[in-house]
């Protein structure tokens, strides 16, 4: 006597395999829509690339003036100085620190020159890893970026390079 088909194997396996389909696209519908927040697509497309062209700008004329930094950042203490292209008036300059991972261990200071010419300031001790380091004059008229492994105790050189603006 054959068995109904409700108690045969085939026909289970054979309606698993689709409802296990939707059983995992039903968790990636919910994991995407969840856990999803961010946005590939930007809507001032045109505004920010006017911004990336002024970036690029900032850093052509750090260039054109031949601005170069050396810095030492350990132990809590930040130590910058012109290399060359030093304006006559040394004026505040704004150094931004941005982690290459956590964006909660970014962080800024405004630094002003002491009278052996070497720019100062108190920064967190446990800086370890891969960094981004920008400085900018007061005003923003130039712009000097480099990518870093930091801490440092030696005199290292920043350039107004191009790539990773």
């Amino acid at each position: 006597m054959v068995k109904p088909w409700y108690k045969q194997f085939w026909p289970w396996f054979l309606i698993a395999i689709p409802v296990l389909v939707m059983v995992v696209c039903a968790i990636i519908i919910y994991l995407s829509v969840t856990q999803g927040n961010f946005s590939m697509v930007v809507d001032d497309y045109y505004k920010r690339g006017k911004t990336i062209n002024a970036e690029i700008a900032d850093v052509k004329k750090a260039q054109e003036l031949g601005i170069n930094f050396q810095f030492k950042a350990n132990d809590g203490k930040l130590a910058l100085r012109y290399k060359s292209g030093a304006p006559e008036q040394l004026s505040a300059l704004n150094v931004k620190f941005v982690h290459a991972a956590d964006e909660a261990k970014d962080f800024s200071r405004r630094l002003t020159v002491g009278a052996d010419g070497i720019y100062r300031a108190d920064i967190p001790t446990n800086i370890k890893g891969k960094w981004t380091v920008t400085v900018k004059p007061f005003d923003n008229r130039w712009k000097v970026s480099q990518k870093y492994w930091l801490p440092t105790t030696e005199w290292t050189l920043i350039e107004p390079l191009l790539y990773g603006v």
